[in-house]
């Protein structure tokens, strides 16, 4: 569903759009009794009949429906326009996490009271049971007055009993993921608290803590490599608080801090004379690959949401990957590369499903990870067992 300025939606008129992610276009609106700007969240077109997509969007209402909290941009009002969901959100003006990033100009201490309100954010949301799933630089905005607020719980769960991920479906982004996360497994608070590790090494640093030439290099370095010290590379970076945030960058979930509570007080633990004066290396605007929400720094707000792409809809090239939407066959084609790459098949798939227009560019793409030209050749004569329905 699509508007442009000037159209009524319920009680709101739209004024401005401030974009768009994976599966949302945001727009500023109006109220037209109170006059409040808002911001209204609707499905892209194209979406609102894919039924895992609606169903991630209606999850997210109802998961925000569940917080209040100063650090979590808050949901005002849900309802059905001409049949379609739309999300009323409070508007956070200001600039994201990512952009204030590629300024270069974040103090330590600037820092460390972000990710301590990103961590107040979160341990309220884990003691309502809900696990965002997707924390990143681009979903925490930062307003002129430096309060921070989380954004897009669109791959949050809610429950402690519940876990929405399919098989063969791994969600999130690659950098911030946690080795849990990567492997397909089910994610519980402890993968949020190493998301919030990954963004701290790199306001600290510049870097990111895991980095590779492919996504499967990545992906394989979450789960084997140990982030180097952020003191070697920012000798000004006190010891205490390198040891902080490589205990939440554990490979194992037992490994790290259990609630962010805890992670909070061991960072409201520093000293005052560690944490003022020191002012980290400015860092890149990039978020990971295949995560990047392509959003200017200059975005009076981040609220259009980066979530993923999914198989159907048409990336920035104009290729439509609808034929590739089968999970049946995605399915199939994880199981073969699994034979040859392990379980990270799950991640090289469902990436390069986004990218491919047709089968057999999807298996050109994959077979690139299989290391041996024998098992290669092998891998590549698996594709005729398969096909995909227009």
């Amino acid at each position: 569903m699509a508007f442009k300025i000037g159209d009524k939606v319920g009680d709101y008129e739209v004024i401005g759009s401030l974009g768009a992610g994976g599966i949302g276009q945001v727009y500023q609106v109006r109220h037209a009794i109170s006059h409040r700007r808002e911001a209204m969240k609707v499905l892209l077109a194209g979406h609102s009949g894919a039924d895992e997509v609606g169903e991630r969007f209606l999850r997210e209402i109802r998961v925000l429906a569940s917080l209040d909290h100063p650090n979590i941009a808050a949901l005002h009002t849900a309802f059905r326009h001409d049949g379609e969901l739309v999300m009323i959100m409070e508007f956070v003006e200001g600039m994201t996490l990512r952009a204030k990033l590629a300024t270069g100009t974040i103090h330590l201490n600037q820092s460390l009271d972000y990710m301590r309100q990103v961590l107040g954010g979160l341990a309220f949301a884990h003691a309502s049971g809900v696990v965002h799933r997707d924390v990143k630089p681009s979903n925490i905005m930062v307003t002129p007055g430096d309060r921070v607020k989380l954004l897009d719980f669109g791959l949050a769960f809610q429950g402690r009993g519940t876990d929405i991920t399919r098989t063969g479906l791994v969600l999130g982004s690659l950098h911030y993921m946690s080795p849990e996360q990567v492997m397909g497994e089910r994610a519980d608070a402890r993968s949020d608290i190493y998301s919030v590790g990954v963004t701290l090494y790199q306001l600290l640093t510049g870097s990111l803590p895991i980095d590779g030439s492919s996504e499967f290099a990545i992906a394989s370095a979450h789960m084997r490599e140990t982030p180097k010290d952020p003191a070697s590379l920012n000798p000004n970076i006190p010891p205490p608080l390198s040891r902080i945030v490589l205990k939440a960058l554990a490979k194992s979930p037992a490994d790290r801090f259990q609630t962010a509570d805890q992670f909070l007080a061991k960072l409201g633990s520093l000293r005052s004379d560690e944490t003022t004066t020191l002012l980290p290396i400015p860092s890149p605007a990039r978020e990971g690959s295949g995560n990047s929400s392509g959003r200017s720094s200059q975005t009076p707000s981040s609220q259009m949401q980066s979530g993923q792409t999914l198989p159907g809809q048409t990336p920035s090239g104009g290729k439509s990957t609808k034929t590739l939407s089968g999970a049946t066959v995605l399915s199939s084609v994880t199981r073969e590369l699994a034979q040859y790459i392990g379980p990270i098949a799950k991640v090289v798939v469902n990436r390069a499903a986004k990218q491919a227009v047709s089968l057999d560019e999807l298996y050109a793409m994959v077979a690139n990870e299989v290391g041996s030209e024998t098992q290669r050749k092998a891998f590549l004569g698996t594709r005729q067992k398969y096909s995909l329905e227009e």
